[in-house]
């Protein structure tokens, strides 16, 4: 008869978890904005002329007129009863701006110049991937110090790495929606200028607009010796 001995090997090591979370203002904010007209298209543009009134303003802001772009454009022809040419257009506009505090100014002389439908359609950072990258590196340092605070803790020494993995599931539902995400401004729209909204007057003169959260979770394991 022969016995058959089990060996069971004992996993000496520490499991750790690293996180690091920065909020920070966005410098790079698009915003997406609509003009609809019927247009004489024998007579100068008016659509051109607003176009030039509003690159002409951001100028004075500093903003580059490439930032200011047109998104989408649509036009149809249009014969009257008088057998005159008019077409009806529909212009979609996204225009970048480096600070929210800029937003204020921005929004009103679109609203005075004729624009509608002005709204925030993504938020984003210049340096985003340099941040993301510190971030984890910062996630990486947190949890070594964790797994180091509980090797002396426990008596132990700390070995060498045996797996890192980077997790998002641990951050929540916030990881990397800055892109491409509608954000809304408070207490832009105005009645009078053609919003759909409820809102019935602006209480201030600032808006709020919502700071990027960035976040790296780091799963570390450590042999102990």
């Amino acid at each position: 008869m022969f016995a058959l001995a089990q060996t069971s090997v004992v996993d000496k090591s520490i499991t750790v978890i690293g996180i690091s979370e920065l909020e920070i203002e966005p410098d790079l904010i698009t915003l997406s904005m609509s003009l609809k007209e019927t247009e004489n298209v024998k007579k100068e543009s008016d659509v051109v002329t607003l176009e030039n009134k509003l690159t002409k303003f951001l100028s004075t802001l500093g903003i580059p007129k490439d930032n200011f772009t047109i998104d989408r454009f649509f036009a149809r022809d249009q014969i009257s009863l008088t057998g005159s040419s008019k077409f009806k257009q529909s212009k979609v506009y996204k225009l970048v701006i480096p600070s929210s505090l800029l937003l204020d100014t921005i929004v009103t002389k679109c609203f005075e110049l004729g624009l509608e439908n002005v709204y925030v359609s993504k938020i984003d950072h210049s340096k985003i991937d340099s941040l993301k990258n510190d971030l984890l590196s910062k996630a990486i340092h947190s949890a070594k110090t964790k797994a180091e605070i509980i090797a002396s803790n426990m008596g132990v020494s700390l070995g060498k790495v045996i797996m890192v993995n980077e997790s998002y599931k641990l951050v929540g539902d916030r990881s990397d929606l800055y892109y491409d995400r509608p954000f809304s401004m408070e207490e832009v729209v105005v009645t009078g200028y053609g919003s759909g909204r409820n809102n019935s007057q602006r209480n201030s003169s600032t808006i709020n607009l919502e700071k990027l959260h960035l976040s790296k979770t780091v799963i570390a394991k450590f042999e102990i010796n």
